[in-house]
């Protein structure tokens, strides 16, 4: 059947069922800042720098804030462990801080849990198979502790990885994220963790 000319044609448009989502961000939340400035939203300043141990395969330096890390990375060597043939490699990674890193932690502290997470991070990026009976080192230590640690040390891990040759699927970042009142807050220190336990 022709249309009639002048005629619109049908259409069909669907009916706008009246569903609303609720804001994230109150416009409230929107003014407030931390201690050192920043919205909720915002990172620290960061600086990333590779090669900062000669001695080492890989390495790099972070900052991020008051939060300074130092990454080495050696291998692929031939594992000290005597281990049966295997068709892919290892990693073991150790996290430790200094003893001016924080006055709270301990004098020269090791942290096995860091070291866990840490291992956990990297492994599934690593291309574990190019470096078949061998070992990758991985040592981190923690200069000085402003929060947010374990962020910090996967993101220079990975380009202490990277600056070794170390052959990965892709590099890796992390952020840590805190809830506030409903709103997330990401890459807290020290101080904003400080002043919102005590808002």
């Amino acid at each position: 059947m022709a249309a009639k000319p002048g005629a619109a044609t049908p259409t069909y448009s669907p009916k706008i069922v009246g569903r609303s989502r609720l804001p994230i961000f109150k416009d409230s939340d929107l003014d407030w800042s931390r201690p050192d400035g920043r919205g909720f939203h915002q990172c620290r300043p960061a600086l990333l720098q590779t090669g900062a141990v000669s001695s080492a395969s890989g390495s790099a330096y972070a900052e991020f804030g008051n939060t300074k890390v130092i990454v080495s990375v050696f291998g692929p060597r031939e594992s000290k462990k005597a281990m049966v043939y295997s068709d892919v490699g290892r990693l073991n990674c150790n996290v430790s801080y200094t003893n001016f890193a924080s006055p709270t932690l301990g004098q020269g502290t090791d942290h096995k849990e860091y070291s866990s997470m840490l291992h956990k991070a990297l492994e599934g990026v690593i291309m574990m198979e190019t470096f078949p009976k061998t070992t990758v080192d991985v040592f981190a230590l923690v200069l000085e502790s402003g929060g947010s640690d374990l962020s910090v040390l996967i993101s220079c891990a990975s380009l202490a990885l990277a600056d070794a040759g170390i052959m990965m699927y892709d590099l890796i970042t992390a952020v840590s994220v805190v809830c506030v009142c409903y709103n997330s807050c990401i890459d807290s220190s020290a101080l904003s963790l400080m002043f919102i336990s005590i808002k």
